[in-house]
C-alpha cells in the first residue's frame, strides 16, 4: 500500500472522533471551516469545542453507543458539528437526503428506527406530509425555532438548540474501533431508489487519505465544496482531507454558477471537485473578469465535453484528465491522474474485475461490469440496509457489483464507460447514454443535457434527448439530428427531443434521470 503525506506510514487505523482531535492538537488556532452565505468561520479548536458541547448534550438525551440518530439539513456548520458529535460517541449518522419527499423520505428514518431526528424549520412541511408513517421517532431536535414543530408534531419531544448544548466541552475517549459503522449514507437515486449503505470509520479516512495522496493536499489548500454533506464527496474527500492536512474548508448550500467564481476568490480557494455538470455550465457561462483572478491550483472531476487545454487556458487552472473513480458503496477506489485520461489508477487496498453477465473475467481492453472487493477490512460499505434482496444480488460471488459498465487497459488502469442501468437498447445495440450526452454538450446552444430511453412499442427503446438551451436559443429536433449524424454511430442519434427549462439535478449535480422518466 503506497504511504501518504499525512502519515508517513500505511494508512492509519484511527476512527473519525479520535481523527478529529488529533487535527485539533496539531492545528487548533487555524481557520477549519467557512459558511459561504454567512462568512461564519470556525477554527479547528472552535469547531472540535462545538462537537464536545453537541456530544455531551446528545449523550444527556438518551443518545447511546451504536444508535442511529438522523440528520436532515443544509450543508452548514451545524450539520458537520453534529456528524462530528456523533462520531465521538459511538453513535451512528444517518444522513438524510433534504430532497426527499414522501414515502421516501419516510423510508429512509425508519430504515434504522431511528428515534432522533436532527433537523430546521426549512424541512417542517416534508416532514409533517409523512408524520403518521414515522414510526420510530420520539425526539426531534431544531437547530432554529423549535416551536413550530411543537404545533407540528405534539406527540413528539421537540428540543431546542440550545438545549442540547451540553455545558462540558471536554474530549471524548473515543476508544473504538475504526471499523465500527460511521454513517448510514444513502445512494443518490438517480435512476431509482435510494439505497442506505453502512460506512465505517476507516472506509472515510481511507478515501480521504487517497485525495491527499493524489492531489498532495497540505495545510496550505483550501477546498471549496458547494455539494450536501450527506454525500460521499463533500464528506470525505473534500472536508475530511481538509482536516487530516490541517486544510480548510468553504462550505456552500448548493452549487450556484452566479456565486462560483466570487466565492472563490473571496476565501482564496485552492482545488474544487467537479461533479456533474458543473464544467459545462462554467465553460457555458459568459466570460467575468475573476475567473482568472483566483487562488485555484486544480479542478477534478467527472470528464468534460469540451477541450482540456481550452478549459485550462481559459480559466487559468490545472484540469486534471483524469476522473478518478468511487462510489458510496466502495469509497474511493481509483485516483485520478493529471496526465492521462479514464478513471485512473486502482489503488492497492481493492482487487477489481471486469466480467460478463455470469461474473466470468473479460479479458484486458473489453468492456463489461466493473466488480470491486476489498483487500483490506472495513473499506468499504457490508451491505444497504433493510434491503437483504439488493444486498444479495449486489454482494454476490465475493464481489461488489457496481452497475457500471467499464475496462481496464494494459497497465492496470481503469475506464469508466458507463451505468449500466442507463444503457439504452436501440435496434439490437445497446447504446450508452452518456457517450450521446457527450456529442449532444458540443452543439453551440445547448448549456445541459439528459438522454433516457424511452419505449418505441416494438420491445425496444428511442433515444430521447432533454435538453436546455442558451438564452434566445432554439432548437428542433431535425437540427439536433443533423448536429449529432456526423459525430456518432446512427442508432445513437436522438429521434425525441424535448427542451426544458431547468435540468433536474440531485444534489450531487448528476441530471435526476428517475424524474425525467416520470415526464413519459
Amino acid at each position: 500500500m503506497k504511504k501518504t503525506p499525512l502519515t508517513g506510514r500505511e494508512g492509519q487505523k484511527v476512527n473519525l472522533g479520535q481523527l478529529l482531535q488529533n487535527s485539533v492538537e496539531q492545528y487548533g488556532p487555524k481557520a477549519f471551516v467557512t459558511q459561504a452565505e454567512t462568512g461564519e468561520c470556525l477554527t479547528y479548536d472552535e469547531f472540535n469545542q462545538l462537537t464536545n458541547h453537541i456530544a455531551h448534550g446528545l449523550i444527556g438525551v438518551g443518545v447511546g453507543d451504536k444508535e442511529y440518530v438522523a440528520i436532515m439539513l443544509p450543508s452548514c456548520i451545524q450539520f458537520l458539528a453534529s456528524s462530528y458529535a456523533l462520531k465521538k460517541t459511538g453513535a451512528i449518522e444517518v444522513a438524510i437526503n433534504n430532497n426527499t419527499r414522501g414515502p421516501s423520505l419516510a423510508r429512509m428514518i425508519n430504515l434504522t428506527k431511528c428515534k432522533i431526528l436532527i433537523t430546521s424549520g426549512k424541512y417542517l412541511q416534508q416532514l409533517s406530509e409523512v408524520a403518521k408513517g414515522l414510526d420510530y421517532l420520539e425526539q426531534i431536535i431544531m437547530t432554529d425555532d423549535y416551536l413550530p414543530a411543537k404545533k407540528l408534531f405534539p406527540s413528539l419531544e421537540i428540543l431546542s438548540w440550545q438545549s442540547i448544548l451540553g455545558e462540558s466541552n471536554s474530549n471524548f475517549s473515543c476508544e473504538f474501533s475504526d471499523e465500527e459503522i460511521a454513517v448510514i449514507l444513502f445512494t443518490s437515486g438517480t435512476t431509482g431508489v435510494s439505497k442506505g449503505c453502512d460506512i465505517p470509520h476507516r472506509s472515510s479516512v481511507r478515501a480521504a487519505e487517497s485525495m491527499i495522496e493524489a492531489f498532495n493536499l497540505t495545510e496550505q489548500d483550501c477546498v471549496y465544496t458547494p455539494y450536501p454533506l450527506y454525500h460521499v464527496g463533500a464528506t470525505q474527500y473534500d472536508i475530511l482531507s481538509a482536516m487530516m492536512v490541517g486544510g480548510q474548508a468553504i462550505l456552500r448550500q448548493g452549487f450556484s454558477l452566479s456565486n462560483f467564481w466570487s466565492d472563490v476568490c473571496r476565501y482564496k480557494a485552492t482545488w474544487f471537485m467537479s461533479l456533474g455538470s458543473v464544467q459545462q455550465l462554467l465553460w457555458t457561462a459568459e466570460p467575468c473578469i475573476e475567473e482568472t483572478q483566483h487562488n485555484l491550483r486544480f479542478i477534478w472531476g467527472t470528464p468534460l465535453p469540451v477541450d482540456h487545454d481550452d478549459f485550462e487556458a481559459r480559466f487559468q487552472v490545472k484540469l486534471a484528465r483524469g476522473t478518478g473513480y468511487g462510489s458510496t458503496e466502495a469509497g474511493g477506489v481509483a485516483l485520478p491522474l493529471f496526465d492521462k485520461s479514464g478513471a485512473g489508477k486502482v489503488l492497492d487496498r481493492y482487487k477489481v474485475a471486469v466480467v460478463d453477465e455470469d461474473d466470468n473475467e473479460l479479458p484486458v481492453g473489453e468492456s463489461g461490469e466493473l466488480v470491486i472487493r476489498p483487500l483490506e477490512p472495513a473499506i468499504m460499505a457490508s451491505k444497504y440496509i433493510g434491503m437483504p434482496e439488493e444486498t444479495a444480488k449486489a454482494w454476490r460471488n465475493s464481489w461488489f457489483h457496481t452497475g457500471d459498465l467499464a475496462r481496464l487497459d494494459e497497465e492496470g488502469d481503469l475506464f469508466w464507460l458507463a451505468r449500466m442501468s442507463e444503457r439504452i437498447r436501440v435496434k439490437g445495440e445497446m447504446v450508452s447514454a452518456y457517450e450521446i450526452e457527450e456529442g449532444i454538450f458540443t452543439h453551440p446552444a445547448v448549456t445541459d443535457c439528459a438522454v433516457i430511453g424511452i419505449p418505441d412499442g416494438t420491445g425496444e427503446e428511442q433515444v430521447k434527448a432533454f435538453v436546455t438551451l442558451k438564452e434566445n436559443k432554439t432548437l428542433t429536433l431535425e437540427e439536433l439530428r443533423l448536429f449529432c449524424t456526423p459525430i456518432m454511430s446512427r442508432f445513437m442519434v436522438p429521434t425525441v427531443l424535448e427542451v426544458i427549462k431547468e435540468m433536474p439535478r440531485t444534489q450531487t449535480g448528476k441530471p435526476a434521470k428517475a424524474e425525467l422518466l416520470s415526464l413519459n
